[in-house]
């Protein structure tokens, strides 16, 4: 980079000077996003446990209930079998082999952690919570487990999701945008097929969309932990070398 700088002045002094601007702006916005992400979660289900939310989501409910066309039932009921494991396996399985055929292992590893670990992430927290589901909407569907966070939300941002992002990263043009709306309007429409049916309350759905970035957060913290762990054992051990190779030589006799 020095020699780049040397050779070419000006221009790429100021070329490596927006590159380091745009780089700072970028990891700024990453951890006030990753921190509002995480405030949003831990806010949500502070209301949730003293029982703040239970206005809101009894409202919420029934008016979804009340103004729904008939004609939604079937479309919905669809909808949400796209957010069950059985499912959604299968495909995370078809997904990371057609990445790593196509050289994405990059983007196969952050599918699989993101909806892999966003399952066991919401089964535990549904066990710490342990909400019991609505009784204010009967629509003759049943869901079994506890309701907070919505297991179908977290599938939703972390599976659909996640492969959204990694899909619009790798298009372009106007491929790239409808890949992206495609994929918000799926992740929203699963979310709201469990308020629909009235097996969650508004604020199960909200936490489990915020559980998976979370998860998400979480295992980027603790690699990028690693990868300065890491690097600082790799100049300890670099520096004791050259301790070691500049000692004191001792002349033979």
């Amino acid at each position: 980079m020095q020699t780049l700088i040397d050779r070419y002045g000006g221009p790429a002094r100021a070329l490596v000077q927006r590159l380091t601007l745009a780089a700072a702006v970028w990891l700024v916005a990453g951890l006030a996003f990753s921190a509002g992400v995480i405030a949003l979660f831990a806010k949500i289900s502070e209301d949730v446990v003293e029982g703040e939310s239970r206005r809101f989501d009894r409202a919420v409910l029934l008016w979804i209930e009340a103004n729904s066309p008939a004609w939604l039932d079937g479309p919905l009921r669809l909808v949400t079998t796209l957010g069950y494991y059985w499912f959604v396996l299968p495909l995370l399985a078809v997904a990371v082999a057609v990445f790593y055929l196509k050289g994405w292992r990059l983007s196969a590893v952050l599918l699989v952690v993101s909806t892999v670990g966003g399952m066991v992430l919401t089964t535990v927290l549904k066990s710490v919570f342990q909400r019991a589901r609505p009784e204010l909407v009967d629509s003759s569907y049943t869901a079994s487990f506890y309701s907070f966070p919505s297991g179908h939300a977290t599938i939703a941002a972390g599976f659909y999701g996640m492969l959204t992002v990694i899909l619009a990263y790798h298009f372009r043009g106007f491929v790239r945008w409808a890949v992206a709306a495609v994929g918000v309007l799926l992740v929203l429409l699963i979310g709201f097929s469990r308020l629909y049916l009235g097996v969650h309350y508004p604020t199960d759905v909200l936490a489990g969309f915020l559980a998976a970035p979370v998860w998400v957060i979480m295992v980027g913290a603790v690699y990028v932990f690693w990868l300065a762990l890491r690097g600082r054992l790799a100049r300890e051990n670099e520096d004791r070398d050259e301790a070691g190779k500049s000692g004191p030589e001792t002349k033979p006799g």
